[in-house]
């Protein structure tokens, strides 16, 4: 188990695409252990709380005097529009629903 951050500062399009694909591994990746079964659904709602605040930063701007910069990065689809995301949200009702059928089968 892991926790990861990203500081910024960010733009609005930089820090969706942050929060997309950070999410999205979450979702992907953070069920794969006894405490991280329970960590990832309290994180995935932490990061969705945060959801807003990313969605109202500023738009990409080039910086005032003219100074290079980079692009700012696509944010990408939505996060429930991407496969990783939908893949990994599906694994716990995957999950209950093996173990209903396993305790039915059972009992």
């Amino acid at each position: 188990m892991s926790f990861l951050h990203t500081k910024g500062p960010f733009c609005r399009d930089c820090g969706l695409a942050v929060f997309r694909d950070m999410t999205a591994k979450t979702l992907i990746g953070g069920w794969w252990g006894y405490v991280s079964f329970a960590a990832t659904p309290i994180t995935v709602l932490i990061n969705l709380t945060r959801h807003g605040k990313v969605a109202s930063l500023a738009p990409p701007m080039p910086p005032p005097d003219g100074s290079p910069h980079r692009r700012p990065a696509d944010p990408g689809p939505p996060l429930m529009s991407r496969p990783i995301a939908i893949i990994g949200a599906l694994v716990p009702v995957l999950l209950v629903v093996l173990l209903l059928i396993v305790a039915v089968a059972g009992g």
